[in-house]
C-alpha cells in the first residue's frame, strides 16, 4: 500500500477529495493533510510519503516550492498539481520539478484515476528495482557482519555496490524495537536514516535495523547517536534502543563492532525508556547481585500448597522490587535469577528437565523485558501446577489421605508402621503405593515437609535451633543438625543469618 498526503488551503476541497476516491481500491491510504506548503513540509518531514497532492496557490508556501523541497528530500515522490489556474507558467515550473499532472479544478474524476494509476506503475518499477538492489547490498553486508565471507570477496562486494565509508573510524549501531514495525514503515526509517546520517542502514532477519556509520572520533559518534535517538522517538510509535558497538579502524573488522553492539542489546532487559546503549551505561551495572525480600522458600510453599494465585504474585511483586531498585542490576544476573528459581521449582515438585523446559530456559535467555521473563515464569509455574493437579486426580483416596495427614501432623512422630497402622493398610505396601503416586519416598517426604516448617521458623522466629527442630518433628536435635545440613549445605544457625526476614530489599 502507498501513502498519500492532501495539501489545500481550501478544508472543503481535501474532504471532496477523501470522498472522491476510494483510496483503498487503488491500494493508496491518505496519512495525513495540511493547508499549506510549509505545514505539510513539517509533517512529510516524519512520515513516508508516496505521492502529494497538492493546490499551487496557498499562503506561507505555495504548491510548486512544496513540490522542489519534497523533491530535493526523496526524488521518488510522485507529485500531481490541483489549481483553479490554468497559467502555462506555473505548468512549465510544474514540469520542471517532474510533476506527473496539473489538474484543473473542479477535477476531472476520470483524469485523476488515470493519473494515479500511472503513479502507481511508476512506483511499483521503481520499488521492484531498488528491492532487488537492497536485499542483494544487505545480503552482503549480513554475510560480513556474521564472518560468513571471505576478506577478498567482502571487498569486492562493497566495491560492486559502490559501499564508500568517510572516514577510517567506524562503528555499527544494532537498532532494536519493543513491538513488530510494519515492513514499509520500517523501509522508510532504513532510508531516512541513510539519508539524515549518510550511512548504510539495513534491515536484519528479525526486524531489527542495523547502521553502519563512521565519524572522525568518539564524539561524533555521541553526536550521531543523539540525533538518532531524536529521530527515531518522532517516528516510530513504541521503544526502540540503539545499542553502540566499539569503534574499529577498518571495514575488515567491522564485525568485531556488529560482536559488541549485540553483547550491549542485552541491557534493554533492564531500561524502561527508549535508550542510546553504551560501554557508558553498561558500567553502571557492574558488580550488582540480586538481593530482594522474596523468598523461594515461600514459593515452594505456595507450590506444594497448590496456592496458584499466590504463587504467581510472588512472581510479580519479586521482580517489581527488582524494577524500582535503586540498584542497577544487570541483565546476566536478572536471567540468571530467573532460571534459578525454574531450577528450584522442579527440585521442589520432583520434575526432571525436558525439551520443554530448554525451550523455556531458552527464552529467558532471549527475553527483552523483565514483564516478558514474568510472563515466562507464570506460564512455567501454569504448566507446574497442571500437573500436580493432574497427579493429584490420580491419587488414591489413601495417599491423599496419608498427605494431609503428614502436612498437619508433621511435629508427631511418623512412620510407615504408625501411618499403616492408621490407614488399615500393609507397611511395605504403602510404602510403594506412596512411592508410586508422589515420585518420592516416603521418608524424604516427612524429611522434607519438616525441613521446609524449620526454615519458616528460623526466619520468622527467635527461637534456638535445636528447639526448633524438636517443633518440627526431630527428637535428635544432633539428627536434625546432619539433616539440614545433609539437605540445605549449611547449617541451620548460618542460613538463618543469610536469610533474616530484616534483610533489605533491593
Amino acid at each position: 500500500m502507498y501513502n498519500v498526503f492532501l495539501v489545500d488551503d481550501e478544508p472543503f476541497i481535501i474532504e471532496g477529495m477523501k470522498a472522491l476516491v476510494p483510496w483503498e481500491d487503488y491500494g493508496l491510504h491518505v496519512v495525513g493533510d495540511a493547508s499549506n506548503g510549509s505545514e505539510a513540509l513539517a509533517m512529510i518531514e516524519n512520515m513516508h510519503v508516496d505521492i502529494l497532492l497538492t493546490d499551487i496557490m496557498m499562503p506561507v508556501m505555495d504548491g510548486l516550492q512544496l513540490i522542489s523541497s519534497v523533491k530535493e528530500r526523496n526524488s521518488d515522490v510522485k507529485c500531481i498539481v490541483l489549481s483553479g489556474y490554468q497559467e502555462f507558467n506555473y505548468v512549465k515550473k510544474g514540469m520542471g520539478l517532474g510533476i506527473e499532472n496539473y489538474l484543473l479544478k473542479p477535477v476531472n474524476e476520470q483524469e485523476l484515476h488515470f493519473t494515479l494509476l500511472n503513479c502507481i506503475e511508476k512506483l511499483e518499477k521503481s520499488t521492484n528495482h531498488e528491492e532487488a538492489y537492497t536485499v542483494l547490498r544487505d545480503n552482503t553486508i549480513w554475510r560480513g557482519l556474521n564472518q560468513e565471507i571471505d576478506e577478498k570477496e567482502w571487498r569486492e562486494r562493497i566495491d560492486l555496490y559502490q559501499l564508500e565509508f568517510g572516514c577510517k573510524n567506524l562503528v555499527v549501531v544494532l537498532v532494536q524495537f519493543s513491538e513488530k514495525i510494519e515492513d514499509s514503515a520500517l523501509t522508510w526509517v532504513r532510508k531516512e536514516i541513510e539519508r539524515k546520517f549518510k550511512s548504510v542502514c539495513i534491515i536484519n532477519p528479525d526486524g531489527e535495523l542495523i547502521l553502519l556509520a563512521w565519524a572522525e572520533n568518539e564524539a561524533e559518534i555521541v553526536g550521531k547517536m543523539n540525533m538518532l535517538h531524536g529521530f527515531l522517538a518522532s517516528s516510530v510509535p513504541c521503544l526502540h534502543y540503539s545499542s553502540v558497538g566499539c569503534l574499529v579502524p577498518s571495514i575488515k573488522e567491522i564485525h568485531r563492532s556488529y560482536d559488541r553492539a549485540k553483547e550491549l542489546s542485552s541491557y534493554r532487559l533492564v531500561l524502561s525508556e527508549s535508550s542510546v546503549i553504551t560501554e557508558d551505561v553498561t558500567r553502571q551495572y557492574a558488580g550488582s547481585t540480586i538481593a530482594t525480600s522474596y523468598e523461594i522458600d515461600d514459593l515452594k510453599r505456595h507450590i506444594v500448597s497448590q496456592e496458584k494465585e499466590s504463587a504467581f504474585r510472588w512472581i510479580e511483586g519479586v521482580f517489581d522490587q527488582i524494577a524500582q531498585s535503586r540498584k542497577k542490576v544487570s541483565p546476566t544476573s536478572i536471567r540468571g535469577f530467573a532460571i534459578d528459581i525454574i531450577t528450584s521449582v522442579q527440585k521442589e515438585v520432583n520434575d526432571s528437565a525436558t525439551t520443554q523446559t530448554v525451550a523455556i530456559v531458552k527464552s529467558i535467555l532471549e527475553s527483552h523485558s523483565l514483564r516478558q521473563i514474568v510472563k515466562i515464569l507464570i506460564d512455567y509455574l501454569g504448566t507446574v501446577f497442571e500437573k500436580i493437579e493432574a497427579k493429584s486426580e490420580h491419587q488414591s483416596p489413601v495417599i491423599k489421605s496419608v498427605m494431609r495427614h503428614i502436612q498437619e501432623n508433621y511435629h508427631e512422630e511418623l512412620s510407615l508402621k504408625t501411618l499403616s497402622h492408621k490407614f488399615h493398610m500393609n507397611s511395605i505396601y504403602l510404602g510403594q503405593l506412596f512411592q508410586k503416586e508422589t515420585g518420592f519416598v516416603f521418608s524424604e517426604y516427612i524429611n522434607h515437609i519438616r525441613l521446609e516448617k524449620a526454615k519458616q521458623l528460623l526466619r520468622d522466629t527467635h527461637e534456638k535451633a535445636g528447639q526448633i527442630g524438636k517443633m518440627v518433628g526431630y527428637s535428635d536435635s544432633a539428627y536434625f543438625y546432619k539433616q539440614f545440613k545433609k539437605a540445605v549445605g549449611i547449617t541451620p544457625s548460618a542460613w538463618r543469618t543469610m536469610n533474616n526476614r530484616t534483610k533489605n530489599p533491593v
